[in-house]
């Protein structure tokens, strides 16, 4: 529960952002220095294989993509207007199971269905709708990388767009998942 709750706190400001894109985050990488890529060694981004259109159609607003810098990758969708919804995706490379991650993460706070998703190995939502927000996580396992996928969007909100923007998102995540860990850069993304 801890994870998810960290990963939906992380995007609620963001929720409330305007349509202009943030400056790429200073944060270092959590690569190690030894196997840091190159401007001819570029590090995988799940973002590669999404582009705004589909997702604004999918929530229904407008979005603009953000993906970081080579150093730190990110993969955000942000919202056009105030308000908007909100998509962003993080990955990990981890080779202990779907269900091991899974239970990792301990009790999780909204209602959790699995979910069928070509080419994945596993997949699964997790809706969390209150007075004043909608919250939608979706896990999508494909090989030994898990995609996290994060959604929200203010009162009042599309909670079926949302889900739906998710599913669209974990699908298109799957049909692109590289069979095997980079050679280089990180292997996660925050």
């Amino acid at each position: 529960m801890r994870a998810y709750v960290a990963a939906l706190a992380l995007l609620l400001p963001l929720a409330a952002c305007s349509g202009t894109d943030p400056a790429p985050s200073t944060t270092p990488a959590s690569t190690p220095a030894s196997t840091a890529p190159t401007a001819a060694d570029p590090v995988w981004n799940p973002c590669t294989d999404l582009t705004a259109a589909p997702v604004a159609r999918a929530l229904g607003a407008g979005v603009t993509k953000e993906t970081g810098t080579v150093d730190t990758p990110r993969c955000a969708f942000l919202p056009a207007a105030k308000d908007g919804p909100t998509l962003n995706v993080t990955y990990a490379w981890y080779d202990g199971g779907f269900e091991k991650a899974w239970a990792g993460m301990g009790q999780i706070d909204g209602r959790v269905s699995d979910v069928d998703i070509a080419g994945a190995d596993n997949a699964r939502l997790v809706v969390n709708a209150r007075r004043k927000v909608v919250l939608v996580t979706g896990f999508v396992k494909t090989g030994g990388l898990i995609e996290t996928v994060n959604a929200i969007q203010l009162a009042p909100y599309d909670r079926a767009a949302l889900v739906a923007a998710a599913t669209d998102v974990m699908t298109t995540l799957s049909r692109h998942a590289p069979a095997t860990a980079p050679t280089s850069g990180p292997t996660t993304a925050p």
